[in-house]
Parts: structure tokens; C-alpha cells; sequence
């Protein structure tokens, strides 16, 4: 078997040191395997099999019980994607992070909780620009969003604009994140380049709800703590009264905690995107997948995810056959 992905309590020194709030944190080292053990090679095959050549990018992670990551199965998971709303998880705990516990406003119909359960995009930008007012510093508020996910979460990627109608975010740009063709800032969908304005990257979307998942687990602040585990605790509620059910729901309909991103082809010149992007459980083990498409359309992508928790009931299987290793 892989060896696990060792994360120490070394990256979160400092909220290990008793800071409060959102505390610069040490990215976590991404973990370089040596070698692959035989079941996730064979579960890479299949994946690639099937996504490897479509304008599609899946970052695939196993964590057990432990909290050790088991493995971590990449294909185009650097490649540059329209982002959508997937990066809302993230917003969520930046505001967990920089508004204190007594003043957290997080029920139905609030700011917060429209962002992440129904993806309200005004409601997004309210989120950025109100908890920005709580981030020390001169910089607006999609600059500070992004130092927050550069920063703290080890992220790659940040937003370049959030400029829904009513948002308090309009007009508002963070220049190191623009589309241009000189950087490579373009999304790739056969052979063809776009100039998207929010791009991020498959592992992008994993690392943060690694982020999220284990740092809870590792780290000594009860502050971040409870930030992370109402994070979670958010991301979990299903937008069953507005009858919507995420990507990974259709295909896992036994729950998951993450945020979804969908675009219609007259919103975006690549063609239909359809993201996913969160955490599931089975047989003991939570496994992260970030799921991003441009171009496919739905089947192409449903069969994606449908194939990724097949892979997820091949491992379990295995798993429980060779003592939970």
C-alpha cells in the first residue's frame, strides 16, 4: 500500500501557537509518492480510461480513519477550469475564521447560508465584502479572499472578478488573477483557448477540502476548529426544498459535504461546466473528489462521477478484504 500522506501538526504552527482567527497556517507539502500500490494503480487506469482524454480534470484522494491519506489519483488536475460556485466552500470558512463565534449569522436565509446551501451569488459577494471588513489591510475585498486561500489554505489559484448584479463586489478585480493568453491564464476545451475570469485547478478544489477535512483533526486551536467543523457542518445541508441535488448527490445519493458548480453554455463560451467538488464517506475512509468539466455536458460528466464512486466501492472491497490496509 501507498505510504500514508503524513500531515504534521508542523503546518499549523501557527494556530498551534494559540492564534486566534484566520492565522496564517503553513501550506501542507503535497505528498510524492515513490511508488503506486497495485489497487490504486489499477483505479487510476480505469479513471483514466475514461476522463484522461475529455476536457475533464479529477483529483481523487483517499483519507482513512487515521487521518493518513491512502492515495491520490490526479488526471489533468493542473489544468486551468472555469471555477463556478465550487469555490464558495472556501468563503465559507474564511468567514468562520474572521468573525467571531458570538457573531456568526449562519441560519436560513442569511448571507452565509444562502451562499453555500443555494449558491446565491448576491449573497456571495455580501459574504466576501462583509468578512473582508474583519481582514486587516488596505486591499479589497477579492484580494483579500485571495490572500486568505493563497495564504492560509496553500491554493494556487484565486478569483479575478465576482461581478453579479447587486453584488457589493462589483467593479472589484484582483489583477494577478486575470485571463490573458501572455500568463497561460486560459482554459483549455479541444485544441481551443477561452479567457475565463475565475479559473482554478481540480487540485486546487482538493487541497482545500483537505484543508478543511484533516485540519480539523491536526491542529490545537479550538478556534479553528470549530470554524472547520461548522464549515462542514454547512456544506452538509442538502437545497432539498428548492428539489436541486448536486452532481455527486445524483450519483451518491447517500450525502456528502462540498459545493457544486454549474454553468449553462449561454453563460460561458467553453460550453456547459458542470463541477463538484467535496467529501464522501465509505467503509471507514472519506474521499475527497474534485471533479471539473468544460464542453462535456451532462452525461459525459454524471458517467465521470459515476465511474469515480464505482472506483470508491473497488477500493472499500478491497479494503475490507485486505484487513482495512
Amino acid at each position: 500500500m501507498n505510504r500514508p500522506h503524513t500531515l504534521t501538526r508542523r503546518a499549523f504552527l501557527a494556530l498551534a501557537a494559540g492564534l486566534s482567527g484566520a492565522a496564517a497556517l503553513r501550506p501542507l507539502r503535497a505528498q510524492d509518492w515513490s511508488e503506486e500500490a497495485p489497487i490504486a494503480a489499477s483505479i487510476r487506469a480505469d479513471l483514466e480510461a475514461f476522463i484522461g482524454r475529455r476536457s475533464m480534470a479529477l483529483d481523487f484522494r483517499c483519507i482513512d480513519s487515521a487521518y493518513a491519506e491512502r492515495f491520490r489519483i490526479q488526471i489533468n488536475a493542473d489544468n486551468l477550469m472555469p471555477v463556478a460556485s465550487c469555490f464558495k466552500a472556501f468563503a465559507v470558512l474564511y468567514y468562520y475564521l474572521n468573525t467571531p463565534a458570538a457573531d456568526w449569522n449562519d441560519g436560513p436565509g442569511t448571507p452565509l447560508y444562502r451562499m453555500a446551501v443555494y449558491s446565491d451569488n448576491r449573497a456571495t459577494g455580501v459574504v466576501l465584502a462583509d468578512t473582508a471588513e474583519r481582514v486587516p489591510g488596505p486591499e479589497n475585498a477579492i484580494v483579500k479572499f485571495n490572500d486568505f486561500l493563497r495564504g492560509t489554505m496553500g491554493l494556487t489559484n484565486g478569483l479575478h472578478t465576482w461581478n453579479h448584479p447587486g453584488s457589493p463586489t462589483v467593479g472589484l478585480s484582483d489583477p494577478r488573477f486575470a485571463p490573458s493568453a501572455v500568463n497561460g491564464r486560459v482554459v483549455l476545451v479541444r485544441g481551443s483557448a477561452y479567457q475565463v475570469d475565475n479559473v482554478f485547478t481540480a487540485s486546487d478544489l482538493a487541497r482545500g477540502h483537505d484543508f478543511i477535512l484533516r485540519g480539523e483533526h491536526f491542529t490545537r486551536s479550538e478556534t479553528f476548529r470549530q470554524a472547520a467543523r461548522a464549515t462542514s457542518a454547512l456544506l452538509s445541508i442538502p437545497a432539498t426544498d428548492i428539489d436541486y441535488v448536486s452532481p455527486i448527490e445524483r450519483v451518491y445519493p447517500l450525502g456528502y459535504t462540498g459545493k457544486d458548480g454549474v454553468l449553462p453554455t449561454d453563460m460561458i463560451a467553453t460550453g456547459r461546466v458542470i463541477n463538484d467538488a467535496g467529501v464522501v464517506r465509505a467503509g471507514g475512509s472519506r474521499f475527497i473528489i474534485a471533479f471539473m468539466s468544460a464542453g462535456e455536458g451532462d452525461i459525459n460528466a454524471l458517467n465521470a462521477l459515476a465511474e469515480v464512486v464505482r472506483q470508491i466501492e473497488v477500493y472499500t472491497a478491497w479494503a475490507a478484504a485486505n484487513g482495512g490496509a
